[in-house]
Protein backbone atom coordinates (compact mmCIF):
# COMPACT_ATOMS: atom_id res chain seq x y z
CA UNK A 1 0.00 0.00 0.00
CA UNK A 2 2.91 2.41 0.76
CA UNK A 3 4.25 1.78 -2.70
CA UNK A 4 0.93 2.78 -4.31
CA UNK A 5 0.95 5.93 -2.07
CA UNK A 6 3.97 6.80 -3.57
CA UNK A 7 3.41 6.43 -6.71
CA UNK A 8 0.22 8.28 -7.01
CA UNK A 9 2.35 11.00 -4.80
CA UNK A 10 4.83 11.30 -7.97
CA UNK A 11 2.33 11.28 -10.48
CA UNK A 12 0.67 14.50 -8.83
CA UNK A 13 4.14 15.96 -8.25
CA UNK A 14 5.14 15.36 -11.96
CA UNK A 15 1.31 16.87 -13.40
CA UNK A 16 1.85 19.78 -11.02
CA UNK A 17 5.50 20.23 -11.97
CA UNK A 18 4.42 20.03 -16.05
CA UNK A 19 1.39 22.67 -15.29
CA UNK A 20 3.92 25.34 -13.54
CA UNK A 21 6.34 25.00 -16.60
CA UNK A 22 3.75 25.68 -19.21
CA UNK A 23 2.76 28.72 -16.76
CA UNK A 24 6.14 30.04 -17.39
CA UNK A 25 6.58 32.74 -19.74
CA UNK A 26 9.00 33.25 -22.71
CA UNK A 27 11.06 36.38 -22.09
CA UNK A 28 9.07 37.66 -25.35
CA UNK A 29 5.80 36.88 -23.30
CA UNK A 30 7.77 39.36 -20.49
CA UNK A 31 8.28 41.91 -22.54
CA UNK A 32 4.91 42.57 -23.21
CA UNK A 33 3.19 41.96 -19.50
CA UNK A 34 5.76 44.34 -18.26
CA UNK A 35 4.89 46.91 -20.72
CA UNK A 36 1.44 47.06 -20.58
CA UNK A 37 1.94 46.81 -16.47
CA UNK A 38 4.11 49.96 -16.75
CA UNK A 39 1.46 51.60 -18.87
CA UNK A 40 -1.20 50.81 -16.05
CA UNK A 41 0.69 52.16 -13.19
CA UNK A 42 2.65 55.00 -14.31
CA UNK A 43 -1.14 56.38 -14.30
CA UNK A 44 -1.07 56.06 -10.27
CA UNK A 45 2.52 56.57 -10.17
CA UNK A 46 3.33 59.33 -12.11
CA UNK A 47 4.59 61.69 -9.34
CA UNK A 48 7.10 59.35 -8.23
CA UNK A 49 10.73 60.73 -7.87
CA UNK A 50 12.03 58.54 -10.22
CA UNK A 51 9.23 59.07 -13.04
CA UNK A 52 10.97 60.82 -15.28
CA UNK A 53 13.85 58.27 -15.64
CA UNK A 54 11.34 55.22 -15.09
CA UNK A 55 9.49 56.52 -18.59
CA UNK A 56 13.25 56.36 -20.26
CA UNK A 57 13.88 53.14 -19.20
CA UNK A 58 10.23 52.04 -20.22
CA UNK A 59 11.00 52.94 -23.98
CA UNK A 60 14.69 51.19 -24.14
CA UNK A 61 12.87 48.23 -23.02
CA UNK A 62 10.24 48.68 -25.44
CA UNK A 63 12.84 49.24 -28.15
CA UNK A 64 15.00 45.76 -27.02
CA UNK A 65 12.31 43.49 -27.18
CA UNK A 66 11.53 45.59 -30.59
CA UNK A 67 14.94 44.26 -31.59
CA UNK A 68 14.53 40.67 -30.18
CA UNK A 69 16.38 41.22 -27.20
CA UNK A 70 13.51 40.36 -25.10
CA UNK A 71 15.81 38.95 -22.02
CA UNK A 72 17.54 42.43 -22.11
CA UNK A 73 14.75 44.68 -22.67
CA UNK A 74 12.42 42.38 -19.32
CA UNK A 75 15.85 44.05 -17.51
CA UNK A 76 14.97 47.18 -18.26
CA UNK A 77 11.22 46.89 -17.79
CA UNK A 78 11.57 45.56 -14.71
CA UNK A 79 14.40 48.15 -13.69
CA UNK A 80 11.20 51.19 -14.65
CA UNK A 81 8.62 49.46 -12.59
CA UNK A 82 11.35 49.20 -9.28
CA UNK A 83 11.55 53.04 -9.98
CA UNK A 84 7.82 53.87 -9.50
CA UNK A 85 7.84 51.76 -6.48
CA UNK A 86 5.82 48.76 -8.16
CA UNK A 87 6.46 44.97 -8.00
CA UNK A 88 6.89 43.44 -11.34
CA UNK A 89 5.27 40.59 -12.48
CA UNK A 90 6.21 38.22 -14.68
Amino acid sequence: MNMTKLLGIAVAAAMLSTGAMAATMTPAQQCTALQKQFDQEIIKHGSAAKAGAAKELRADGAKLCTAGKSTDGVKKLEAALNDIGVKPQS
